[in-house]
C-alpha cells in the first residue's frame, strides 16, 4: 500500500501521525506544507480536505484528514507493534485515555495557553492566561497521577494515548519556557519541577522510535524558532 502525508510543521495533529509511522517503521511521500503561505487552503489541498486543516493522509488515493482516525487506521493495516491494545480491556483503557485528554485538556492547552503565547498575545490579558495555566495544571494531575504508577498513560507499554497526548505536552513546554510565559508566572517553565512524572514520561517518549524523524523541523536550530 502506498502511503502520502500532507503537514505543517509544529502541527501536533501531524506530528502525532508521523510519531505513529515511525514508531511503526512505515515508509511514505512526505509532504510539507509551508503554513506561512497558506498552502493548506489553495484548491488543490482543499480537494484532499474541504476544511483546509493537517494532517491529510493518503492511502492508495483515498484520503483521511483526522489524526486519531489516521492512527487507527494504520493501527488496523499494521498491527505490529500494536498502540491500540493487544486484548479488549487494554484496547477500552487506551481509548478512555485518548478522550479523557481530546475532551478535557487538549483545548485548554492548546487554545488557552499555546496559541496566544506562540501569537505574541498572552500578556494582553495576562490574569486570564494565568487563570488558564492553573486551570492547565489541575486538568493534567490525572495524567501525574497515571504516570507515577505506570511508565505511560495506560499501562506499562507506549500506546496511542500517549503519541495523541506527546505533542500537546511538548508544545506546552516549550511555550512555557519563554520569556514572556516566565515573566507572568505561569509556572510552566519546568515541568520536571512542577510535574515530575510527566517531565520523566517526557524524557522516556523523546526516546521512542520515530521520535526524532518527526521532531517539528522548524524547532531544529537550523531551521530557526516558530
Amino acid at each position: 500500500m502506498e502511503y502520502e502525508l500532507y503537514w505543517i510543521s509544529g502541527s501536533p495533529y501531524a506530528w502525532r501521525v508521523m510519531l505513529t509511522l515511525g514508531y511503526k517503521s512505515l515508509r511514505y511521500k512526505s509532504n510539507r506544507i509551508d503554513g506561512s503561505t497558506r498552502g493548506h487552503k489553495k484548491p488543490d489541498y482543499l480537494r484532499l480536505n474541504f476544511r483546509g486543516q493537517v494532517p491529510t493522509f493518503v492511502a492508495n488515493g483515498t484520503a483521511i484528514t483526522e489524526s486519531v482516525a489516521i492512527m487507527s487506521f494504520l493501527e488496523k493495516a499494521h498491527p505490529e507493534p500494536a498502540l491500540f491494545g493487544r486484548d479488549s480491556l487494554e484496547t477500552g483503557h487506551i481509548w478512555e485515555t485518548i478522550f479523557e485528554f481530546e475532551n478535557y485538556v487538549r483545548d485548554l492547552l492548546s487554545v488557552e495557553i499555546v496559541r496566544p503565547l506562540l501569537r505574541g498575545v498572552g500578556q494582553d490579558n495576562p490574569d486570564a492566561i494565568r487563570s488558564s495555566a492553573s486551570s492547565a495544571l489541575d486538568a493534567v494531575q490525572w495524567m501525574e497521577n497515571a504516570l507515577q504508577n505506570g511508565c505511560y498513560l495506560a499501562g506499562d507499554r507506549v500506546s496511542a494515548a500517549d503519541i495523541v497526548a506527546l505533542p500537546n505536552m511538548q508544545m506546552l513546554a516549550r511555550v512555557g519556557r519563554r520569556a514572556e510565559a516566565v515573566e507572568m508566572g505561569l509556572g510552566l517553565h519546568d515541568l520536571n519541577a512542577t510535574l515530575p512524572a510527566i517531565g520523566a514520561w517526557l524524557t522516556r517518549m523523546e526516546a521512542i522510535a520515530g521520535y526524532d524523524a518527526a521532531y517539528p523541523p522548524h524547532w531544529r536550530p537550523q531551521e530557526g524558532s516558530e
